[in-house]
């Protein structure tokens, strides 16, 4: 809305009242005066006030003040209720939210077994010290998706372990709304109630323990001796004779956990992307505790079955008698020659033509629209099309207007006409 009036596209705004606004009096304030800059007012029905009028702004602080009272009022009452509710041992769920559950006839929450089954195999995997980033990727190679229909991530995985539902217990007043009505994890800020065996457990105590002991170990080895110090030579003898074996490029320090742990990382795949290098990731205590060489050395990475990393080590004169450090591909001359089509592929969208982009970090070419590229998004949404989509299409003897379509999957797709598109924008 607010938008569109910088636009000019709007000269007075009607609503119902002050609090249908904004439910905080600072909010509505500044709305107003910024509209009252363009000149466009907002009208409060129910208060019968314009905001482009003498008094307008005045009586309007003393109503959203009203309103903002009587927000908090509501709120305040509504929290009470869950309060109460909490203390009387009321568990307040929505279990059918969460993999693995759902509701009977009768409304209690029961395991779905189509989906605990997945549950079982997820806790039995992470006693068994596979890696939450091994787990997520059995899980989509296997098709299994989400409550929310999309696939796995390691932080839903980890989530899902760490969750004492599937034990059968439940934790009221785990998260709340706070101050600025966000909804965030309570740690100690406000009560919290522990309620065992709430519910149908899916996993037994025992396994949801050694699940949390091999997170817990899990995280004891990415922490192992991540004090970070002053980045010396004298805290870190390894720091610059440390080399990535895949690609021969330095490993430069990455600080994790807000500054908790560190790891070493190939700086091949963070200037070029891992289309260059796969990379290394080597956590510092590991490091640590395996250096005891004098000399330039080159670090390799295996990750097991279960996901866990395993280190090899390799003195320079060794490496480099199999290797040679790895040089990005040259970036084609912007010529007719590489590119013989270049004059003839033109945005479908607008009319423009077609100019090249290049990605500073893997080099990949990809064709742009000229007007969208000069004037931004408003000129025209534009069309980016790969170079190795144009060069599958095989010779293009005359001009194409090129567009892109995204499927409901997210895949996209390109297809081009050699007739200029009627209504097109000059």
């Amino acid at each position: 809305m607010l938008a569109d009036a910088e636009k000019g596209k709007i000269d007075l705004i009607l609503t119902k009242s002050v609090s249908r606004f904004a439910r905080n009096t600072s909010i509505v304030l500044e709305a107003t005066r910024k509209l009252k800059e363009l000149n466009v007012g907002v009208f409060f029905e129910l208060q019968n006030i314009n905001t482009l009028s003498g008094e307008g702004e005045l009586m309007l602080t003393i109503l959203a003040a009203f309103a903002q009272a009587e927000s908090e009022s509501g709120s305040a009452g509504a929290k009470m209720v869950y309060q109460r509710k909490y203390e009387a041992g009321i568990p307040v769920q929505y279990l059918e939210r969460s993999f693995g559950y759902t509701k009977d006839e009768r409304g209690v929450f029961v395991a779905d077994e189509a989906e605990a089954v997945w549950v079982r195999k997820i806790y039995k995997m992470a006693a068994e010290g596979y890696t939450p980033a091994s787990i997520k990727r059995y899980l989509n190679e296997n098709g299994i998706k989400t409550v929310g229909g999309v696939q796995w991530v390691d932080s839903t995985v980890f989530r899902l372990l760490e969750n004492e539902i599937y034990k059968g217990d439940y934790i009221m007043h785990k998260h709340f709304v706070n101050e600025e009505r966000k909804l965030v994890r309570n740690r100690g800020e406000v009560d919290a109630w522990y309620i065992e065996d709430d519910h149908e457990a899916i996993v037994s105590p025992e396994l949801w323990q050694k699940a949390q002991d091999a997170l817990a170990a899990k995280r004891d080895y990415l922490a192992e001796g991540s004090v970070i110090e002053e980045f010396t030579e004298e805290n870190y003898p390894y720091m610059n004779k440390i080399y990535c074996a895949k690609c021969g490029y330095p490993l430069y320090k990455r600080i994790y956990s807000k500054g908790n742990r560190l790891n070493w990382g190939c700086s091949g795949t963070k200037r070029y992307g891992k289309s260059f290098c796969d990379g290394i990731n080597i956590p510092d205590g590991v490091l640590r505790s395996a250096w005891h060489f004098e000399e330039n050395t080159y670090i390799d990475e295996k990750a097991s079955d279960k996901g866990v990393k395993e280190f090899t080590y390799l003195k320079e004169h060794s490496w480099k008698r199999r290797h040679k450090k790895k040089q990005p591909s040259a970036i084609p001359e912007n010529t007719e020659t590489e590119y013989p089509y270049r004059e003839k592929i033109f945005c479908a969208l607008c009319g423009s033509r077609l100019v090249r982009y290049v990605n500073p970090q893997n080099h990949k070419v990809t064709w742009v629209c000229n007007r969208r590229k000069r004037k931004g998004k408003e000129a025209c949404d534009g069309t980016r099309v790969p170079d190795t989509v144009i060069k599958g299409w095989g010779e293009i003897k005359n001009d194409i207007y090129i567009q892109r379509k995204d499927n409901k999957n997210g895949k996209k797709r390109y297809s081009y006409t050699s007739k200029k598109p009627s209504g097109i924008r000059v």
